[in-house]
């Protein structure tokens, strides 16, 4: 009898709240599972690597496709780029100066910040 006079409700109701929590935790999780395989879904990490090995099929498919779709040779491609790099410095060379420095003759291009600063003097 002395037992159950030393018995506080309070402990005892702290040690069934704990119980009946780490009980509704195992069954939701439990839940969890039930339902995302009743729902043909996959866990959370299959689920990633899916996603990671369609993201690299489709870049190495898309790379694929790139190359064989390209009507030029890289060696075709650069003199073609460079045509038309000559072209518009020639279109433009009465506007911009392209071998010069900037404006200002800094060297630095035109409208770039750059904040002077001195360092301070120290204090003796």
């Amino acid at each position: 009898m002395n037992a159950i006079k030393d018995l506080k409700i309070e402990d005892l109701l702290d040690d069934l709240r704990e119980r009946a929590m780490q009980r509704i935790d195992e069954l939701v999780k439990e839940g969890r599972k039930q339902a995302r395989h009743a729902g043909g879904g996959h866990e959370t990490t299959s689920l990633f690597s899916a996603f990671t090995i369609g993201i690299l099929a489709g870049a190495i498919a898309g790379a694929a496709i790139a190359l064989l779709m390209t009507p030029l040779s890289g060696k075709q491609a650069r003199e073609k780029l460079s045509e038309r790099v000559d072209k518009l410095r020639s279109d433009n060379a009465d506007k911009v100066n392209w071998d010069s420095p900037s404006p200002s003759g800094n060297g630095k291009a035109a409208g770039s910040y750059e904040p002077d600063y001195t360092a301070p003097k120290p204090v003796i």
